[in-house]
């Protein structure tokens, strides 16, 4: 009897201590409210405070991204254009598939179930559940009849070459902004202006769409017209994949331009991707090593020991050089340069050229002198930025100073090893050689326009420069149809045409031993075609080819023949009426 008033006397303390609680609650909140009121009151909220209040309770702002402007070759053949694809987003609030219909999305949109299963515990009312899918896949998610899920369409890029130029034009991310090629590069010109579009909100912050007669139209992007031949491209692609597949290599580009003008028509990359399939993108195969890589060039560089010897007068085509015999060279005791083919007898200046000796460019060079050499690279290009072409990762070469230069650097630098230099630097040294002696400047714009047509944008007049006479410049093409003819290119003697070019086998730095591998090599061709009134210039380069033997004229000049042959007779030009035949020697 004596505890029941000991626990009533427990029970009635608890009861006081929590009306205490929440009467000191409902104070507080009173006493909020009473400042507040007063605040409102004694201090009156200006028109810009009042008007950020209302639009963040009932106004919203939606970004609306505009169509991307179209990039096409030079005959207006799309390239890259935007399209709309179906993308699904849920209501977390809503969404609740059954194990089932997890397991069918899974299935049909390639994402894990848990994933699935997590979006209906988010916090919110929207979460994408997959975006750009198929309209086929859109419908078979109706199909499921999955309470929650809402279909929308985003402007998307679809790239109807697949992988062709791939390397070149690039890609786009799923928010429709330029990750990639000329895709990055003029993100900004493609992209157009974004819209800006207000909505009230009701009180449970739903869209109320007001005033549909003031909406603006989007402003769609810019259109690029590039240089680019779409089927020259195709013939580059389908002739590089061949010997790159063939040859085991680790990659391969290929380049054809036109000498006279400098347009590009076709650059091309090995390994490819298909910007249409970004889920099974492998990051390393998007290099574009046409721009991106530095090399040394080889034996493709004697072209020009040979022309500034010409030019100079320090030679003549018929000149005899003695090129050794043994076909080893001493420049020092220690020192020795050497001619994989040496002939037993003195060559001519042509010989030189046609039968690549090492040691005889050498003794050319001697003859014009180390300041001067290092002149002649830098007035063909070598190491001088490109500046018709805008691409991620443009690189260019370098040649250092001459006083720097030791006798075996010298002798290096005579045979193509020693300095660096890209793709596009030797297109447009060698594209001298085709158009009779002028520096012109590879470009790849051809124009941008407005979605209307209206030009915004021609093609940048780069100035030519005279940098060989036209004599030399003709007599460099007639040797050069020689090695083609008699050397070690004629593997990429044409069908139709005459042809004139330069083999390149060069040895790599093994990155481990800092010294040249005996098995890594660059195998390279370089030429023109028709050989005395050429057309078309092209470089393609075959790195690190697997099988044996590993020189250009074995992995580089056939590629060069097809993509020749085959672009010659698109473009209508006229067969040679003597075309050279095709002599088997190496």
């Amino acid at each position: 009897m004596s505890s029941q008033p000991s626990n009533l006397r427990k029970k009635n303390v608890f009861q006081k201590k929590r009306s205490r609680f929440f009467q000191g609650i409902t104070f507080g909140l009173f006493v909020f409210f009473i400042f507040r009121a007063s605040w409102l009151c004694l201090f009156s909220a200006n028109d810009e405070n009042l008007s950020r209040i209302k639009k963040n309770q009932y106004e919203k702002t939606s970004n609306l991204v505009s169509y991307r402007g179209t990039i096409s070759d030079h005959k207006n053949i799309p390239l890259a254009i935007s399209i709309k694809l179906p993308s699904l987003a849920v209501n977390p609030k809503i969404f609740r598939p059954s194990k089932t219909q997890v397991k069918d999305l899974s299935l049909l949109l390639d994402i894990p179930s848990e994933e699935i299963t997590e979006l209906s515990h988010k916090k919110g009312y929207f979460a994408w559940l997959k975006r750009k899918t198929s309209y086929v896949v859109s419908e078979k998610v109706k199909e499921l009849s999955v309470g929650g899920i809402f279909h929308t369409l985003e402007p998307s890029r679809f790239y109807p070459g697949n992988t062709s130029a791939a390397h070149l034009i690039g890609l786009v991310g799923t928010d429709n902004t330029g990750l990639l090629g000329l895709e990055r590069v003029y993100n900004r010109t493609l992209a157009g202006e974004s819209t800006e579009v207000k909505k009230l909100r009701d009180a449970r912050g739903q869209s109320i769409f007001t005033h549909s007669a003031s909406v603006v139209p989007q402003e769609p992007g810019h259109n690029i017209f590039l240089t680019l031949d779409h089927v020259i491209q195709e013939i580059t692609e389908e002739a590089l994949d061949k010997k790159y597949t063939e040859s085991l290599a680790s990659s391969a580009f290929a380049i054809v331009a036109d000498p006279h003008t400098g347009r590009i028509l076709a650059i091309a990359n090995k390994p490819g991707f298909n910007p249409n399939k970004t889920e099974d993108l492998i990051m390393k195969n998007t290099t574009n090593m046409s721009v991106t890589s530095v090399f040394e060039p080889g034996s493709i560089s004697k072209s020009f020991v040979i022309a500034e010897a010409l030019e100079t007068g320090k030679t003549t085509p018929t000149v005899l050089h003695d090129c050794e015999r043994s076909g080893v060279y001493k420049i020092s005791p220690s020192v020795s340069i050497h001619d994989d083919f040496p002939k037993n007898y003195p060559m001519t200046t042509s010989e030189v050229l046609i039968y690549s000796s090492n040691i005889c460019s050498y003794k050319i060079s001697q003859k014009i002198g180390k300041e001067d050499l290092y002149k002649t690279l830098k007035r063909f290009g070598i190491g001088k930025k490109i500046t018709g072409v805008s691409l991620p990762g443009l690189t260019t070469g370098f040649v250092s100073p001459a006083e720097s230069w030791k006798e075996i650097r010298f002798a290096n630098i005579a045979f193509g090893q020693g300095y660096i230099t890209t793709g596009l630097e030797m297109i447009r040294a060698y594209s001298v050689f085709a158009n009779g002696g002028f520096l012109v400047e590879p470009y790849l714009i051809a124009r941008v326009e407005t979605a209307e047509g209206e030009l915004i944008e021609g093609p940048v007049k780069y100035p030519e420069k005279r940098v060989l006479s036209g004599k030399v410049a003709e007599q460099m093409r007639e040797m050069l149809s020689r090695v083609v003819g008699e050397g070690s290119g004629h593997n990429a003697q044409l069908e139709s045409f005459s042809a004139a070019g330069k083999t390149g086998t060069t040895e790599k730095v093994d990155p481990e031993t800092k010294a040249y591998s005996s098995e890594k090599r660059l195998a390279s061709f370089i030429g023109f075609a028709p050989a005395m009134n050429p057309h078309l210039v092209a470089y393609i380069v075959i790195d690190e080819p697997r099988k044996k033997p590993y020189y250009g004229g074995t992995w580089a000049a056939p590629v060069f023949k097809e993509i020749m042959d085959k672009s010659l007779k698109y473009l209508n030009i006229a067969p040679d009426d003597e075309p050279h035949s095709a002599k088997k020697n190496d």
